[in-house]
This record gives C-alpha cells, structure tokens and sequence, in this order.
C-alpha cells in the first residue's frame, strides 16, 4: 500500500470533498495534517475542482492587505487573513499600479532577516526540547555542543557566550560526568582562583584571630 493512500480515511476525504473548492490548500493541509501535494493529489483523483481558486479580494480585504504589508511578510499576511499568497501578490501589484507605494527592498529584507531569526528561535526551542524540526534549517553547528552548553547553564555553570570557557562559582551544581563529557568536546572548566594572604594581612581582631588560626592549625594536623 502506498504512502498515499495509508493517510487519507473516509474522514479526512469527507472534509476535503466538502472544503476543498473554497479553502486554500494551505489551510487544508495543515487542517488535515498532510502535505500540500498530497492535497493536490488526492483532489485530482477525486476530480475536484477550485470554484473559487482566486477569491474575489474585497475593498475592506485589500485595505487589510496593503495596510499589513508594510511591516508583515506576505506569508505572514495569507495565513492572517486566509488567503493565499499569489492573492497578496496580485492585490500588492494591481494596487502600485494605481499609484500605491511598495515598501522599499531594503524594508523586506529587513522583514525577511526579523522572520528567519523569529523561525530559527522557534525551531532551537523545539530542539532543545527533543521535537523534530518542522523546517530543514540548519540551526546548530555543532548539535552536541549546543546541547552540551544548554546542561551546563542548567547546573549554573557560567559558559562564555561565544567561547568554550565554563566558568564556576558558589551555586554551581558541580557534576563530574558533564564535565568530563564538555571537556571532550572542548570545553574548558575554569576552577575559581584561591587567594591566600599573608596572616599578618588579617590583624583587624588581633589576638582573636591568632587563636583562632592556632585551633585550625592544630585541628588539620592531627586530622
């Protein structure tokens, strides 16, 4: 049996039959938990057809569309206002020609870069909990390393943002198994530094601290 064929119920037909002429096969796939090809394939076996493939865009609906372009990515302006892409597109262009001012290229790549490192964040969010990525960005150089990294902040090491130093200090939760494990993959435990001073540089009790030295002294040699 097919791939194809193992995904699609009466269920899921039933819905699609009944859907597909007015809705995009972008909210269809996703309503269904399908790919949009699989859409497409299934809707050419059972020979349905798009009565309304490009939907009439409405005075209010274009308003919405020219008024939102400014500052969202088309993609983000169809899924808002479920419509399709092409139907942003088309609405965008016959309104330049009627004089409306397209946003600059500067201000979509500036769009296109904020929507990325948005995507990005949610995509290492998804894999620092053990999800499967949903798009095929590569997000970590080094996985194990950014893994690796995200345990060690969890037990309050202090890890260098862009270096490989992991710093200690009085709340680090301190375990010798993640250590020798981020040492093998480069990274470099950093113990926190012991000063010693002279004990003539501790005179601010005088004799109280002498006696005490003298107990601890005495205490550590006969253990």
């Amino acid at each position: 049996m097919s791939r194809i064929a193992t995904i699609w119920n009466a269920d899921k037909i039933k819905f699609l039959v009944e859907n597909y002429a007015h809705v995009s096969n972008r909210k269809l796939a996703n309503t269904l938990g399908v790919s949009i090809p699989y859409v497409k394939i299934k809707a050419r076996e059972l020979g349905l057809k798009k009565e309304c493939a490009k939907r009439k865009i409405f005075p209010s609906l274009e308003a919405n569309i020219l008024r939102m372009s400014e500052n969202c990515s088309y993609r983000t302006i169809a899924d808002k206002l479920n419509i399709s892409v092409s139907s942003v597109h088309c609405a965008i262009n016959d309104a330049a020609t009627k004089g409306f001012q397209k946003r600059s290229r500067e201000k979509t790549c500036k769009i296109m870069s904020e929507a990325r490192v948005r995507l990005i964040k949610k995509e290492r969010a998804r894999a620092v909990f053990g999800l499967n990525q949903k798009t095929k960005i590569k997000l970590f150089p080094n996985k194990k390393k950014y893994h690796m990294r995200d345990r060690l902040k969890r037990c309050r090491y202090e890890v260098d943002h862009n270096g490989t130093d992991v710093y200690i200090d009085d709340e680090t939760r301190r375990h010798a198994n993640i250590e020798a494990e981020a040492q093998k993959m480069g990274f470099t435990i950093q113990l926190p530094f012991i000063v010693y001073y002279p004990l003539e540089f501790v005179t601010e009790n005088g004799e109280a601290e002498d006696q005490i030295f003298t107990e601890l002294r005495r205490k550590n040699i006969h253990g």
